[in-house]
């Protein structure tokens, strides 16, 4: 399995750390991305856009490597810098808080090819949300930010970061 190098690691947590705020206008081009126009009806596009789809509906399912296996080896996950099965645990974690997690259709996604990186794309995925434990529930929009590598072994997740859009959460706790 390819490993990502140091330098592409650097790279997804600048780019992470770079981007918009997730109440943000969701079509600006952020800064150090170009937008691919030319890209967005290839298959290439399509492969990039169906693996974050497919993270995120992954998430329903309690079985954290239904979400494991689109991540590299190595990602860079919410901020540090994980193998897979240290993002496993992270995700199991998060299935213990929220037994109950359904996710609606993407609403957005825009991919930017991230320069002086080929096969380096960004992904962002705004969809709905709503999380169940008992007496509480979580709902609204999430702002989902992956970092994709595309060669020719696939594509894989290298990176990921998400903000909750501030003015759809709702919280009810019991």
């Amino acid at each position: 399995m390819h490993q990502p190098t140091l330098s592409i690691l650097l790279l997804t947590a600048t780019l992470m750390r770079l981007s918009a705020p997730a109440d943000a206008k969701l079509a600006q081009d952020p800064r150090g991305s170009h937008r691919l126009s030319s890209l967005e009806k290839s298959a290439v596009a399509a492969e990039l856009t169906g693996v974050v789809e497919a993270f995120i509906t992954a998430g329903e399912r309690n079985d954290p490597n239904a979400r494991g296996r689109y991540l590299a080896a190595s990602v860079f996950y919410y901020g540090h810098k994980r193998t897979r099965a240290q993002a496993l645990k992270e995700i199991a974690t998060l299935y213990r808080r929220w037994p109950d997690r359904k996710f609606g259709p993407v609403e957005s996604i825009d991919l930017f090819e991230i320069p002086q990186r080929p096969g380096v794309y960004r992904v962002t995925a705004v969809y709905q949300y709503k999380f169940d434990n008992l007496d509480e529930h979580l709902s609204g929009k999430s702002k989902l930010t992956c970092v994709v590598e595309h060669d020719a072994q696939g594509s894989r997740i290298i990176g990921v970061d998400e903000k909750l859009v501030p003015a759809s959460t709702q919280y009810h706790g019991g």
